[in-house]
């Protein structure tokens, strides 16, 4: 097996929550280190996770704004942000425009992508 972070993490919040916190004598530092393994593991799907749903939600920004489909500057999540924030500047201009020319089927379809984005950001356990 390969150790990659992610993995790292995992493993270390299964062993502090499975058996590091049932051996501890004070219930306080059991419920601790149980909020610090599962707290680990959030952060190991967040490692996992990054860099694909960035690349989902620069797409689906790009479709509703009828951009061209486009390769991400690249695969870094500090690049896949900057550029994330570049299409969000873009989307809350278009959505503006939407609102203000009363166009309710482009208003609609940016609150579509605008739920599925934060779906799509919703931690996994």
């Amino acid at each position: 097996m390969r150790l990659t972070i992610e993995a790292a993490l995992q493993r270390i919040g299964d062993l502090l929550r499975e058996d590091v916190a049932p051996d501890l004598r004070t219930p306080f530092l059991g419920q601790s280190l149980r909020l610090a393994g599962r707290v680990l593991t959030i952060c190991a799907n967040w490692v996992d996770d990054a860099a694909a749903i960035r690349v989902e939600e620069n797409a689906g920004i790009r479709k509703v704004l009828g951009l061209p489909p486009a390769p991400d500057p690249g695969l870094r999540i500090s690049q896949l942000d900057a550029e994330n924030h570049r299409l969000r500047l873009l989307l809350v201009e278009a959505h503006t425009a939407a609102e203000e020319a009363g166009d309710a089927a482009r208003n609609a379809a940016i609150w579509t992508l605008l739920e599925e984005i934060e779906l799509g950001r919703a931690q996994r356990e």
